[in-house]
């Protein structure tokens, strides 16, 4: 089965399309805090559904795991471009962020974090695809969540 996310994006997609022709450095700070926010909190729509499967609070169903799956997989790149200097706490932009400093200070920790999670949901989404049993999708869900986690643990202050 193949899944396909375009509805999904259309509304991200101006947005994402004006600030990939930005240069970073160009970005207001406060949209690049309210985009990068709001991506991370579509990418949470999509990870509610998966996670209370893989919990078994709901029923597994297979066609939304592969449409949950593939729409996590396609916003996972989106946050990272709006991590900008000054748009972390302790910058003097006045936004809330939970965003800690120690991204600036460890920028290729925090990018290789951010490809790992771009890698770890495309797994999940082709695994999804690909009709994988549900015990090893509950595996990948598992990575997807300890990429997220470890990135929270380390730069996020919540």
């Amino acid at each position: 089965m193949t899944v396909t996310f375009r509805p999904l994006l259309a509304g991200l997609g101006l947005t994402a399309a004006l600030l990939a022709s930005a240069s970073a450095q160009a970005l207001d700070v406060d949209k690049a805090i309210e985009y990068r926010q709001d991506a991370l909190r579509v990418m949470a729509f999509q990870t509610g559904p998966l996670g209370d499967m893989v919990q078994g609070n709901i029923d597994y169903d297979a066609e939304e795991f592969a449409l949950r799956a593939n729409n996590l997989a396609a916003l996972a790149h989106l946050p990272w471009e709006a991590f900008i200097e000054g748009s972390l706490m302790g910058d003097d932009h006045g936004m809330d962020t939970d965003a800690m400093a120690a991204i600036a200070d460890n920028r290729d920790d925090f990018t290789a974090r951010a490809e790992t999670l771009e890698t770890e949901t495309a797994t999940l989404a082709q695994m999804a695809n690909d009709g994988e049993e549900f015990s090893a999708l509950r595996r990948q869900m598992g990575a997807v969540v300890n990429t997220c986690r470890g990135c929270h643990d380390n730069y996020r202050d919540n």
